[in-house]
């Protein structure tokens, strides 16, 4: 109901999930909403229903796919699912791949350490 002093607008709408206003039942910049599915469209003067905004707008969009984000979490794209994140974990944990995904797991103790001894070893023939 508007207030008092406003004029409401009304919208081409729909409350069935995934339906989407066909071109002829749109004049050309009309707007429309599918209310379930919280997706806007208009129609353009090329006489295409176009989708305009999402509730969640899919990485086809250009957008997450996801509703929400956690905060310090790492992002994870591969460009056509929506974003997996990693936790940070423990104070001093290093990103780390096993060639599929990635993780948050601690430094190896020895690891830079036996890169800079092999690295003499290679040089210096030890």
């Amino acid at each position: 109901m508007a207030a008092t002093g406003y004029t409401p607008i009304s919208l081409y709408y729909s409350s069935t999930t995934t339906n989407v206003p066909l071109a002829a039942n749109l004049a050309a910049g009309e707007l429309a909403i599918n209310t379930f599915d919280g997706k806007l469209f208009y129609k353009d003067s090329s006489n295409v229903v176009q989708v305009i905004a999402w509730k969640t707008t899919p990485v086809s969009a250009g957008g997450t796919g996801s509703t929400t984000l956690t905060a310090n979490n790492v992002l994870l794209g591969n460009g056509t699912s929506a974003l997996q994140v990693v936790a940070p974990g423990t104070a001093g944990n290093v990103l780390t791949s096993n060639g599929t995904t990635w993780a948050s797991t601690t430094p190896a103790a020895s690891g830079v350490t036996q890169a800079k001894a092999t690295m003499i070893s290679f040089i210096f023939g030890f």
